[in-house]
């Protein structure tokens, strides 16, 4: 029994990642029983704990994981651990109580004491301006989760806050590090549950969210935890609760983006689980899996998250399987094709993001990549890289050509799982995804690219480690064809060009050396600079093609005449010339 908790504890944290409690328990200082209580203690009530063990929190987090766990262990520890802990969770006392006006939600607050809302009341209602936005903002969240997306609602707990009404506490939450919490109030496979929300979310710890709108991402993430509740609440989906409700608050108020601060602790790690990750302060990766949730939203169907849930309930577990069941009705490969898939969504991230993707990828840190470095000056002598991956998790081995013309050869082996290899060509132009069909990888002209990139996805639903092995060998001599003998501007195409017409004319030139600084130019015939492209660095010999519009600098388009195209390479120099003609000209 001590082995289970103590790894549901620690979770294999470094000892700079573990809280002073988990140090504690771990040095025998403290019992288990007493470890779980002081945690939920120092969610809750820090000045409750002894001094010894209080220290300010990091980042904000939801409580819920927390009570849940400690809830789960009362099943295998002593009848007095289960009496402490329900003392510590019983609902908490209020003078005060305001129903909403849709009839959903019967509030719970206190004018004085620690926990005390600002009383200002500007619309003379009587009731204070907080508590008016926290029901309105109840009510917004109900309606989208309910009434639009048609989650089920929350289990009625037969009038324990004083009416049928589903019943939120506000307290003072900030010294504690949560944003807020639900307690599930039953054993079993489902419950009712209560709210508990800040009294004003102005504490220094919310930090990237404040105020209303802490307050707003926070109702829209605990709320769905009461609707999970109703479909099941055990510990063994506290990843996909933390995931859904974290995606929840983007649906709901997509303006707050609150949902970013956890996307690096997921996509800096792309090699740990998809499912993997615990409550921890030290560890946000259940939160940041939310990005899987935006993922299915936005390349499938957001109903397939609300499906999920109801698989859960029908099954009465949070087994990954369950995801494979219902992905297989919506993705042909089912949870195996939608991981591998959503690590190629994951790597157009941050600078890298392209249209296509996630819609806020932009935002998102760039996943981390692994760069193999090739040495020039050893051709055809493989590199050897080697390293784990987890179930449910990829890794990325990353590419530069710059100007090395010639190819690489790319090998890979893996003695246990089942890997989806896949390769990520970037161009100026344009991405290509393709799959592996067969290996070794044999990639002619790579120096067409600006990055290649080898994803691997081990697509097993369970384990640990999976090690594999991949060998990239340059060779200057795998070439797709000739390469071009000299700088070369060939005529464009169509010419004349007729702007309204043909939208556009196309210059194909060649290097037949690699170039840093590249740009064609388009002057009048009295000297006078027309238009410029783009600096293009690093360019590596071979045939290239750049469009031009007809416009000038201003984005005018330019008169009918003859015009001279120039190319420019590393200070070399050749010329065209092309005739534009405008119809009634």
């Amino acid at each position: 029994m001590r082995s289970i908790f103590f790894i549901c504890l620690l979770c294999a944290l470094p000892v700079q990642g573990k809280t002073l409690i988990e140090q504690a328990y771990e040095a025998g200082i403290l019992d288990i029983e007493t470890a779980l209580i002081y945690q939920v203690q120092g969610a809750r009530d820090p000045d409750g704990l002894p001094a010894e063990y209080r220290e300010a929190p990091v980042q904000p987090i939801c409580g819920t994981p927390l009570i849940l766990q400690a809830l789960e262990a009362r099943e295998q520890l002593s009848a007095a651990y289960g009496r402490r802990l329900g003392k510590l969770l019983a609902r908490p006392g209020a003078e005060h109580e305001q129903v909403t006006a849709e009839g959903h939600f019967r509030i719970h607050y206190d004018l004085k004491g620690s926990k005390a809302v600002d009383p200002q009341d500007d619309d003379g209602n009587g009731v204070p301006d907080y508590v008016d936005v926290v029901a309105r903002t109840l009510e917004e969240v109900w309606n989208l989760q309910v009434t639009e997306l048609d989650f089920d609602r929350p289990p009625i707990d037969g009038g324990l806050g004083g009416g049928q009404e589903y019943d939120v506490y506000i307290a003072e939450l900030g010294r504690g590090g949560a944003y807020g919490f639900t307690y599930p109030e039953t054993g079993g496979n489902t419950s009712y549950s209560y709210l508990e929300l800040d009294n004003n979310y102005t504490d220094p710890i919310y930090r990237q969210t404040k105020g209303i709108e802490a307050l707003q991402v926070t109702v829209a993430h605990e709320f769905n935890h009461a609707i999970q509740f109703g479909y099941y609440q055990g510990s063994d989906g506290i990843w996909w609760q933390e995931a859904t409700s974290t995606w929840m608050e983007e649906v709901a108020y997509p303006e707050v983006d609150d949902y970013l601060q956890y996307l690096p602790s997921f996509l800096l790690s792309p090699e740990k689980s998809l499912d993997s990750g615990n409550r921890f302060s030290s560890d946000f990766h259940i939160y940041g899996a939310s990005i899987f949730a935006h993922f299915l939203g936005q390349k499938y169907d957001p109903i397939l998250i609300r499906n999920i849930w109801e698989e859960f309930g029908r099954r009465t577990n949070a087994r990954i399987e369950n995801f494979d069941r219902v992905l297989d009705q919506e993705v042909k490969g089912g949870l195996e094709e939608a991981v591998s898939e959503f690590a190629v969504w994951n790597y157009f991230t941050g600078h890298r993001h392209r249209e296509g993707y996630y819609h806020e990828g932009d935002k998102y840190p760039a996943t981390r990549l692994r760069d193999v470095h090739i040495d020039p000056s050893a051709p055809k002598v493989a590199v050897e890289y080697t390293d784990q991956v987890d179930h449910l998790a990829s890794t990325y081995l990353h590419l530069e050509p710059q100007l090395l013309t010639g190819g690489v050869t790319i090998d890979f082996s893996a003695l246990r799982g089942q890997w989806n290899p896949q390769l990520i060509l970037v161009s100026r132009e344009e991405t290509e995804v393709r799959p592996v069909g067969g290996l070794p990888i044999i990639l002619p002209s790579w120096d067409q690219y600006q990055d290649v990139v080898l994803v691997l996805t081990v697509e097993d639903q369970t384990g640990l480690a999976f090690e594999y092995s991949a060998s990239i060998e340059y060779d200057p001599d795998l070439i797709g064809g000739p390469l071009p003998t000299a700088l070369h501007l060939g005529q464009n195409y169509p010419n004349p060009f007729q702007p309204e017409v043909h939208g556009q004319t196309i210059f194909p030139f060649a290097l037949d050396a690699g170039s840093a600084a590249t740009r064609l130019s388009i002057f009048a015939v009295d000297g006078r600079l027309v238009w410029r492209s783009k600096m293009l660095e690093n360019l590596s010999p071979r045939t290239y093609v750049q469009p031009w519009n007809g416009t000038n600098q201003q984005g005018e388009t330019v008169g009918s005449g003859i015009y001279y195209g120039v190319l420019e390479a590393d200070g070399r120099r050749m010329m065209r010339s092309l005739a534009v003609t405008r119809g009634g000209e």
